[in-house]
């Protein structure tokens, strides 16, 4: 498994892998963005799951991920660092 980028890192690439699932200008979503509030429905969150297996090499839906998980960009990346196996 790859090793993962640094902590901001990770916040930098969801955030925009985040604006551009939801059509936002770029720069729009950053570390503390509320995700509750960008309306991301459940085919849109399959998406950025798939993103993030695929950039991280972290598959979140077998790993488990709760609510407290996708509050934020910084609780994602997160996540993503806790469930990480390399």
């Amino acid at each position: 498994m790859p090793n993962l980028p640094p902590l901001e890192t990770i916040h930098t690439q969801l955030a925009s892998e985040i604006d551009a699932l939801v059509n936002l200008k770029p720069g729009t979503v950053n570390a503390d963005t509320d995700l509750t509030l960008l309306g991301i429905d459940s085919l849109r969150f399959v998406s950025l799951v798939l993103a993030i297996e695929t950039k991280f090499g972290v598959n979140l839906m077998k790993k488990g991920v709760t609510n407290q998980d996708t509050k934020t960009v910084r609780a994602l990346s997160a996540a993503i660092v806790a469930r990480h196996e390399g």
